[in-house]
């Protein structure tokens, strides 16, 4: 037994209803079967320089996230969580503005002008929302857990559940794919594995998340979706270790600036040569931690721009009784920069002439201003320091 895995040999019958000719010839292909990892020591495989530089960055971290006090830590939160969902999607080709994501987050009242990438991510947005609060608070982990944030995601077309059929990465068929996935029917059982290692292994969260996300990028366990839910459980690891409390580290903002060397890094990791395994799980943790290093000053700078955004937003704001709808309000906009009057009206528990109340008292003071652009007809409102915050934040440059 070791830590490398399998190449399955396999072969696809000519399809002579192909709609290519590669399709209607078939061929060749391997399938990967990753190693079961709950019975192995793997962290024992790192380099020692490694797990040093690993665990200065987790104390970095929590450094960074202990000096965060509860008031800013209620707005970074939000604003980091869609930041680093619309960055987790683009790495998947699916992008959308954060005036998109935020107006495709109002719901149903406003279908007209969603569109399909911005609905994408803000369901991303609350699939890792289910990753962090949801998995985070329990000691163990089980394989409808996972399925949960996959259920969130709710890719279109896609079955909300373990896949039952095969899957590949690159490519119209497997033979000209990427990489192939492992077979359906070892899916459930790797991903079990996988679940163990990460509730018993014992070992550091901050490696553990950098092992499990590589092990569950290489099972591919979902038709669809699967790097989206595997960054969010890396989210869910990090919280439930307590390396991060209460927020977010922006990953998926940073690999984005990487994003070749986040797929070599972990193509890097699936060979079935043992010693080839060893040099590529080191090269994949060494990217994973210097990922986590630079998230970890985004997270310094962002901190910076929401304390910024506070003043601004105060001194707006002043005369504006305590108890108001347009004060109650200003917090409100750190979650949902774009809002409507039914909206207010629905979050703040108001009347709709209260709501609107509030909205114009906001408008006169700079801090909401009309839709623009595709927006300006749907009697919608944004706060545009907010949403330029989030721009800053969705570019990752501290």
């Amino acid at each position: 037994m070791g830590i490398h895995g399998t190449w399955l040999p396999a072969e696809r019958r000519p399809d002579p209803r192909g709609l290519t000719s590669a399709e209607r010839r078939g061929g060749r292909f391997s399938r990967y079967l990753p190693p079961r990892l709950a019975s192995q020591d793997v962290a024992a495989q790192l380099d020692r320089d490694v797990r040093e530089d690993a665990l200065e960055v987790a104390a970095e971290i929590s450094v960074v996230s202990a000096q965060i006090d509860d008031a800013t830590r209620e707005g970074i939160f939000p604003l980091l969580l869609r930041s680093e969902s619309i960055a987790s999607s683009m790495i998947e080709r699916i992008a959308a503005t954060p005036r998109d994501v935020s107006y495709a987050q109002l719901g149903d009242s406003t279908p007209h002008l969603g569109n399909h990438d911005a609905l994408s991510v803000a369901r991303n947005v609350r699939a890792t929302r289910v990753a962090i609060e949801a998995l985070a608070a329990r000691d163990s982990w089980t394989v409808e857990d996972v399925e949960l944030i996959h259920q969130a995601l709710a890719v279109p077309g896609v079955r909300p559940a373990l896949r039952e059929v095969d899957v590949w990465i690159g490519g119209r068929t497997p033979v000209t794919a990427d990489y192939v996935a492992p077979p359906a029917d070892q899916v459930r059982p790797l991903i079990a594995d996988l679940l163990r290692c990460i509730d018993t292994s014992g070992e550091h969260p901050l490696l553990l998340a950098a092992v499990a996300h590589a092990q569950f990028e290489s099972i591919h366990p979902f038709e669809d979706g699967n790097r989206r839910v595997g960054r969010a459980l890396v989210h869910a690891i990090l919280e439930r270790g307590r390396v991060v409390r209460s927020g977010l580290l922006p990953i998926s903002t940073v690999i984005r600036r990487r994003e070749r060397e986040y797929v070599a890094c972990l193509d890097g990791v699936r060979t079935d040569d043992p010693d080839g395994t060893v040099t590529g799980l080191n090269a994949w943790v060494r990217f994973f931690v210097e990922v986590a290093r630079d998230a970890t000053d985004q997270v310094r700078s962002v901190q910076e721009k929401v304390h910024a955004l506070d003043l601004l937003l105060a001194d707006k704001a002043e005369g504006l009784r305590s108890d108001s709808a347009a004060r109650r309000l200003l917090p409100v906009l750190r979650e949902q920069p774009v809002i409507t009057a039914g909206f207010v009206a629905d979050h703040l528990a108001v009347s709709r002439v209260a709501a609107h109340r509030a909205v114009d008292s906001l408008v006169d003071r700079g801090i909401l201003v009309p839709g623009t652009g595709r927006y300006r007809r749907a009697q919608v409102f944004q706060a545009p320091a907010v949403l330029d915050l989030l721009d800053d934040a969705l570019d990752g440059h501290p």
